[in-house]
């Protein structure tokens, strides 16, 4: 597939912005020596680190703003292909209404437990630091709200009393995107997650093991929402995003990127850096692809028809376009190897996404994206260590770790090894290298590594077929029952399909991440505004 990035955005972009920056320049009112002055995307972040009284429209600037609902729709309808079924109720609201809001869908996210085990795992797997507190973070990362809102349970547009209509209107575009797809849909059912409330359910077949996940459908409909406000502001150009690919890229510049790193995610673990943004530029960028490659029914109605499974197919539309097939990692029935030593506490796949994290975090961030785009597939599965005295909630010493994943070439999957062994030592305070067990025979790795840490051995086989097998915790005993297990597959070893959503995917679980993430859009969208209208 022609890479969009290196085709288009030498040649459209500083065209595109000299377009935009005209055509929005129109639009501003005069400046008269107050805020007015200042560019739409200034306007917006100076309203929403304002701390001063809040300052609410006038009835006429009201009256213009409902008005407005039923235009912007209209080009919402017609940018997407998406029929209007029916009105969209709208509202105006206070900053007291706002809150209110926030905490009632953040009382919503009943997933306490689901995800109180998947932040365990992630501990153990060294995606979040051992001592991260989410919900402190999360409480002290959550804002304001900048923007206009839809909500799909009450099927209403709320829009906000103290923000003026021209830096509404860009907003109105994508959330009533939101509506449109509501409508067409069905959004809450469409993005919801499985009723899978314990995580180490074992599922009956392949399909289930690669079920469409949410955080890959969330990039769709993220992504088209971001389509629509692009095209929007775009409209006095005549041009759209379909016309101007390299306009998609300028969310991938440094530049942009920063804005939500200083404010919001500079001290965040990678997981969280990435899952936060992913949908609005992951998703942007895979729509735009889809806008060149088959237009806007491919991009619009497609995306819904057939939804992408895996975050590997929105980070590389032309594995999606192409229809591959995402890859099952076969486990053996391991709980029956392991009798009542340990018990399965959580299970699920390792995605291209959380590899990506993975790498960053260790200190690989030039070579990260390179390296997990290799990703062919991986599968972990958290067990708990038989202690009776040990707290109900557990800790991450308590936790054994069988981590499988495969690779496109054995360089890559020796790369990761090797990425791996030297984080131990930065995971485990006394960690020490230990001789390796003899091995013989055509099942041996290619290269291994063994470790002794205070919550047990860590063993790190990398194999010929470009397989790397991680055991952390496990005696020594179990964790060969489990790699002879898993390189034999003999025919007296029942296989086992777990489920196989993406682990970092589950901090949509997160009470208060989907408000984080809407703070992360909403200061993409002002930088995005900020550059279009720039002279």
């Amino acid at each position: 597939m022609i890479n969009l990035r290196r085709r288009f955005f030498p040649i459209f972009l500083s065209v595109l912005l000299l377009l935009c920056g005209s055509a929005w320049a129109q639009d501003q009112p005069p400046a008269d020596g107050s805020d007015q002055n200042l560019s739409v995307a200034d306007q917006a972040r100076k309203a929403r680190k304002d701390s001063t009284k809040e300052i609410q429209m006038s009835d006429a600037d009201a009256k213009k703003l409902f008005e407005s609902v039923n235009k912007i729709f209209a080009f919402a309808s017609e940018d997407t292909g998406f029929p209007q079924h029916a009105d969209v109720k709208r509202r105006l609201v206070g900053s007291d209404e706002v809150e209110k809001y926030t905490r009632q869908q953040q009382a919503k996210q009943d997933y306490a437990q689901r995800f109180s085990r998947s932040e365990l795992t992630m501990k153990k797997l060294g995606l979040l630091p051992r001592d991260f507190n989410m919900r402190e973070f999360l409480v002290k990362a959550n804002g304001k709200q900048i923007g206009a809102y839809y909500d799909f349970d009450t099927k209403t547009i709320s829009m906000l009393n103290w923000i003026p209509l021209e830096q509404q209107a860009p907003i109105l575009a994508h959330e009533l995107t939101h509506a449109l797809q509501d409508q067409n849909y069905g959004l809450k059912n469409w993005l919801k997650t499985p009723d899978d409330p314990n995580p180490s359910q074992l599922h009956s077949s392949e399909e289930d093991a690669n079920d469409d996940r949410p955080t890959a459908r969330r990039a769709v409909v993220e992504g088209q929402a971001q389509v629509v406000f692009v095209d929007y502001i775009l409209q006095p150009t005549g041009k759209t995003l379909q016309a101007a690919p390299g306009l998609l890229y300028q969310m991938e510049d440094p530049a942009v990127k920063a804005v939500a790193d200083s404010e919001l995610l500079h001290d965040a673990p990678m997981i969280i850096r990435e899952m936060g943004t992913f949908p609005y530029v992951a998703g942007l960028i895979f729509e735009g692809e889809l806008l060149q490659k088959g237009g806007k029914p491919l991009a619009f109605a497609g995306a819904f028809a057939r939804p992408p499974r895996t975050t590997h197919e929105v980070l590389h539309p032309d594995a999606y376009l192409a229809h591959e097939k995402p890859p099952t990692v076969a486990l053996p029935d391991v709980q029956s190897l392991l009798g009542n030593q340990y018990s399965i506490y959580d299970s699920g796949g390792i995605g291209e996404l959380d590899m990506r994290a993975l790498l960053k975090q260790y200190g690989e961030r030039k070579a990260a994206n390179d390296i997990a785009a290799d990703w062919v597939g991986g599968r972990y599965v958290a067990f708990r260590k038989a202690n009776p005295g040990a707290a109900s909630e557990g800790t991450v010493s308590d936790l054994a770790l069988l981590f499988v994943s495969r690779w496109k070439s054995a360089q890559s999957a020796q790369h990761f090894a090797k990425i791996y062994v030297g984080d131990v030592n930065q995971r485990y305070a006394n960690a020490a290298a230990q001789p390796l067990p003899a091995c013989g025979g055509t099942q041996c790795p290619v290269a291994a590594a063994s470790f002794s840490t205070d919550e047990g051995p860590v063993l790190i086989n990398d194999y010929s077929d470009n397989t790397v097998v991680i055991c952390e915790g496990f005696d020594q005993g179990s964790a060969a029952k489990l790699l002879t297990a898993l390189r034999n597959q003999s025919a007296n070893v029942q296989a086992a399909t777990f489920s196989q959503d993406e682990l970092g995917l589950r901090l949509f679980d997160a009470p208060g991440f989907a408000a984080f993430q809407e703070r992360i859009e909403g200061l993409f969208r002002e930088e995005l505004i900020r550059r279009a209208s720039k002279p």
